[in-house]
């Protein structure tokens, strides 16, 4: 099954640069790295790329082409996204990945990457039934 995600996987790989950029800021480049609590620094450094490590499953499933593989891929990096846009209260996690994409939103939307995400899922949904 073939589904064109092509503007969606451009917003995504938009995503992925402005989070790049934003754990930059986190690092030597920074010219206030050095004045910045070292825990905050981490722990945004944390959150930031925990947003795109789990590309991979998307990545997997556009590959495969299998249409429910897709579904499932993007329906449940949209439900991740939820904690970095609606926070993870009571979850007993280390920092607040809201707080971190809060900090960086002038950098970096996960509101923008959700949206890919869930356009990619309703292509997925709308192949399966079409049989495309």
């Amino acid at each position: 099954m073939q589904i064109d995600v092509t503007p969606e996987l451009g917003r995504l790989l938009v995503f992925i640069a402005d989070v790049a950029t934003a754990i930059r800021t986190n690092s030597l480049y920074a010219g206030d790295y050095e004045s910045r609590d070292p825990r905050e620094v981490g722990l945004d450094v944390m959150w930031l790329s925990d947003s795109l490590h789990c590309f991979d499953r998307l990545g997997q499933a556009l590959q495969s082409g299998d249409g429910k593989a897709i579904e499932a891929a993007s329906e449940g990096l949209f439900g991740y996204y939820g904690m970095f846009i609606d926070g993870a209260d009571g979850k007993g996690l280390k920092g607040d990945p809201k707080g971190t994409f809060e900090r960086y939103g002038h950098l970096c939307n996960a509101n923008e990457a959700r949206a890919a995400l869930d356009a990619i899922r309703l292509k997925a949904v709308a192949a399966q039934w079409t049989g495309a």
